[in-house]
This record gives structure tokens, sequence and C-alpha cells, in this order.
């Protein structure tokens, strides 16, 4: 009776919320968890989960497990919209099965919060689990990385019957094969992005997560990951299951690599831009292959998926392009420049800074942020600053040095000037907000210039 009666009261707030023009994503979930608090544990019993966790690539990874399971005709459910705590969740499962509680899809993909993952876990079923990597993030929420390893660690720990996708390239994600009991499937890139890549001053993981030794790296990718050794206890990245040997591209709007998928060698198309999306593909080669998708349609769905919103998301305005690229944490927006600073055309950028709770009240993991000498070697030609901390931004990007150019400030979170500008550029422009910044932009954005709202 009582998974009856959540389901409905989640059906009647949703419907309430859409009525009111609201997105219906979180709220809904809260009123049912209310009513049963571990209705998810009924809710999953007759549908393959798979769970998406990690610091960053959360909602990329996501986007192409969906396509996976589309062109695969698989029936299923996502929280598409990011709400990826456990009100969301619930309310995401709920609104994909009966009344009663029977799911009616056959998989379900979920993006889970690092923090939310202890309590999801409690009640839900999960067949794969993806760990994308762990970077420091929001040390005002998430404290530091070993605080949210050891929260996806105990987290995995509660579903041991789940195939676990674990990122080889990064030290304190591969650590958990040491303690979890689950079937693990590693993935990795062989090969550095860039020969001259070296460790950035500010790591995430500088030492042995076991003894504390500095590790020694064979090759770097970007941030702490790549081809670690620890010299004194013997740590060391393992030979991935599913791995990028070689990168023939690495382009603006996509990415040629040949992966070596299990001991099968294939050359495709990443369909995305920037070198961290190569890690989000080869991360969902291992989790859709996990899950029974054969590797045909995999390579295919990883070739002509689209980006998530907000995350390499394209509007098109007149004769250029508006590119939306979500940041939130030093090595997210690191990789960001070291992308946006290899466009071939001239652009403008725009950085859009946040301090609301969902972006980390501490702002200072800006001054850790990598720019790449984007202002030195780039085609940028103008630059902007917005948000509530804009000036914050614009002290950190005139640090930083940005030549002759003018560093133009948006106050008071006006994002129908910011609009306005991108709008109005003539040449393609690149904004980067941080998460909140990028919910109250893109709105405005996508009713100028067309789009889906977030929740779809």
């Amino acid at each position: 009776m009582k998974v009856f009666l959540s389901c409905l009261v989640c059906r009647i707030v949703t419907f309430i919320l859409q009525k009111l023009g609201r997105g219906a994503t979180s709220m809904p979930g809260k009123v049912a968890l209310k009513v049963k608090r571990n209705v998810l544990a009924d809710l999953s019993k007759n549908v393959k989960v798979i769970i998406v966790t990690g610091t960053n690539g959360k909602t990329t990874s996501c986007r192409i497990l969906e396509e996976g399971l589309k062109r695969a005709g698989k029936s299923y459910f996502i929280n598409k919209s990011g709400a990826n705590l456990i009100t969301g969740v619930t309310a995401s499962f709920i609104m994909n099965s009966t009344i009663t509680g029977k799911n009616t899809k056959e998989y379900a993909i979920v993006e889970c919060d690092e923090n939310a993952f202890k309590e999801v876990s409690r009640y839900i079923r999960a067949d794969v689990i993806l760990v994308t990597n762990v970077f420091r993030d929001q040390l005002d929420r998430y404290g530091e990385v070993t605080h949210t390893l050891n929260a996806i660690k105990e987290s995995v720990k509660n579903l041991p019957n789940a195939v676990v996708c674990l990122d080889a390239d990064c030290s304190l994600t591969y650590s958990m094969s040491k303690e979890i009991p689950n079937k693990i499937i590693t993935f990795g890139v062989n090969v550095p992005f860039d020969k001259n890549a070296k460790a950035p001053e500010i790591s995430d993981a500088k030492y042995c997560i076991f003894c504390k030794n500095e590790y020694d790296y064979t090759y770097h990718t970007y941030g702490h990951l790549g081809g670690f050794v620890c010299s004194k206890c013997g740590y060391a990245r393992p030979n991935p299951d599913y791995a990028i040997t070689s990168v023939a591209e690495l382009k603006q709007n996509h990415s040629i690599v040949v992966a070596n998928l299990n001991g099968n060698e294939n050359l495709f198309k990443v369909n995305i831009g920037g070198a961290y999306n190569i890690y989000n593909a080869i991360g969902c080669v291992a989790a859709l292959s996990a899950a029974g998708i054969d590797e045909r349609i995999i390579i295919n769905a990883i070739e002509n998926f689209n980006g998530a919103f907000g995350r390499m998301e394209q509007f098109e305005s007149g004769d250029h392009k508006i590119n939306v690229i979500l940041v939130k944490n030093p090595a997210g927006f690191s990789q960001t420049m070291n992308f946006i600073s290899s466009v071939e055309d001239d652009f403008t950028m725009i950085i859009s800074l946040n301090d609301n709770g969902a972006d980390g009240r501490d702002i200072s993991w800006i001054w850790d942020v990598d720019f790449g000498g984007i202002f030195e070697k780039s085609n940028l030609k103008k630059i902007y600053v917005s948000g509530k901390r804009c000036y914050d931004m614009a002290i950190r990007v005139k640090y930083e040095g940005v030549g002759d150019r003018e560093i133009n400030v948006i106050e008071n979170e006006d994002y129908e000037k910011l609009v306005d500008i991108a709008t109005s550029q003539g040449r393609d422009v690149y904004i980067v907000p941080t998460y909140t910044s990028m919910m109250t932009m893109r709105p405005v954005i996508a009713k100028r210039l067309g789009g889906k709202e977030f929740w779809e």
C-alpha cells in the first residue's frame, strides 16, 4: 500500500509542478520518500540499473550510455535533468513505473552525486556501476578527495553484486579495487594526449594512497591521471580491459582514436571534442559491455551521440555558434581552457562564476586553474566575465595576463545582456559557466535560439 501511495503522491506533485511550468525533478521524489523511505528497493527490482558516479563526466557519460541503449533497441529511462540526489532518482523511477511500483522499462541509467550515492546505495539494486574519476571538487561541500573516494567506496560495498567499472589511470579511483568485493572492469588511456605533458604543480593525488610515497609517472594525460607508479609499495596503474591505445586526431568537435576493447582493436570517432571526453567514451564502452550491449552498437553510439545540456552544448546564432561548457572544479576548468585554446578560428570567451550552494561557496579553487596559455597562444579576441563573483573572476583572469585585451564585466547576473553580447559577436562564442550560472542562463539562450528544457 505504501508503494502505491508513494507513486500516487509523486505523480500528483509532478502534474501540478509541470502545469506551473516547473521542472518537477526533485520535489515529487522528496514527497514520495516521506511516504516510503525505501521505495527505491521496490522500484528497482525488475530493471537493469546502471549507476554513474564520480567527480567529472557523469552527465556526458549518461548521455553516451543512453545513446547505446537506444541504438541497441532497449527500453530505458534516465534522470536526464541531472537531478542526481536521492529525491531526483526516486522521482525518475516512479515516473517510469506503474502506479503499483512495477518498472515499465528494461534499463535505468542513474546519474548519482558522489555524496548522495551513500544513501541511494542503501535502497537501490544495481547491475553496473561506472566510476568516472575522483578530483577535488567544492571543498566546502565534498571535503578533500579522500572523503569523496571513501563515500563512493562505501556505497559500492552496499552493492556487491554490481560490476564496477574503474578508471585505471586515476590512482584514487583504482585504489577501490583493493577493498571492494565486486567484479571489476578497468578502462583507461594508454598514451598521453600531449607528449610534453608533465605532472601539474597542484595535484589531487601526488602521493601514494597506500604508503604516502610520491608517485612516479610513465606518462600524463591530465591532472593526476596517467601511468602512475609507486616505487615503494608497488601500487601502479594496471593494464586496462578497455583502453585507448592511440589518438589519431584531437579536434575541436571530435576525436579519432584507436582502442583495444577487451582484446579487439578498433578505430572510431568520439563525436564530441575535448580530451576528457575520450575518457568518458572509453568508460562507457566498459559500462555498456558490462550491461550486455554489443561492441559494434557501442562504437556506433559513441560516433553519433550529442553532448548533454550545458556540456559542450552548441546553439546556432546566425553566422556563428554559441558553445556552453560547464566547469565546476580546477581539473575540469583547466581541461576546458586547454580545449578552447586549440580553437583555430577567432572566438569570444565568456566566463561566468557563481558561489551559490550548488557551486560551492568557496571560490578559491579558481586560483588553481591552469589556463594553459590561452591568452598567449589562442585566437581569443574578446573576453567577458559574469556571474555573482564576476569581479573575483576578473581579477583571476587579469593576474593570468590577458595581453592587450580588455576584460569586460557583465554585472548583476544580467544574463539577458550576456546573451545579447553572445548573439552579436559575429564569431563563435564559448561560454564557460559554473553550475547555477549555467542553469540560469541556459533557458535564456534556449528561448532565443531554440532548445529543449533542461529536464527534457
